[in-house]
């Protein structure tokens, strides 16, 4: 159940891309946020896809995807792209280390928290797809945390970190 409601979210949070300005709750003004938060955490050297509304920074033959804002739901989320990883889905100390690495660098400090605790429930969802569930800390302040997923279906292994206000 919580892996549905967690897809649920993801698809409403792509969704808020395609929204119009003047449909908007929050704010939709990706790269302006995206830009403001990356340069408080000193990480200025990236590039800005317009067609994805998120920075990508390079680091060696990796790729980190971030971005920060929406119009119905305001989301934040980091994706770290491995192009040569020989990790398996199974080492999950070495997801989670990577996950923390990127909780760290990016302040996402409640991922951090419960990481460093070891209090994630691991999930096994298909054959080469795992999430890390996080608890939400205060259903009142409709902050969602959708959890830490490990994909490694595609060409490139992918750690996802991301939450959301509804």
């Amino acid at each position: 159940m919580r892996i549905l409601i967690t897809i649920i979210g993801l698809l409403l949070y792509v969704t808020a891309f395609s929204q119009t300005e003047k449909d908007c709750v929050f704010n939709n003004d990706y790269k302006g946020l995206t830009t403001e938060w990356l340069t408080k955490l000193g990480k200025t050297d990236f590039h800005w896809n317009a067609d994805s509304n998120q920075a990508e920074i390079y680091s060696k033959q990796d790729t980190i995807f971030v971005s920060k804002g929406g119009c119905v739901h305001f989301g934040i989320s980091v994706e770290l792209r491995l192009s040569e990883d020989p990790h398996t889905i199974n080492d999950s100390e070495y997801w989670l280390n990577k996950a923390l690495t990127l909780a760290t660098d990016f302040d996402f400090k409640y991922y951090k928290k419960m990481i460093q605790e070891n209090s994630v429930n691991r999930v096994e969802n298909k054959k080469n797809i795992v999430w890390f569930e996080i608890e939400d800390d205060n259903l009142a302040d409709n902050l969602y945390y959708n959890g830490i997923e490990i994909n490694l279906e595609m060409k490139t292994k992918v750690i996802r970190l991301s939450q959301y206000y509804n």
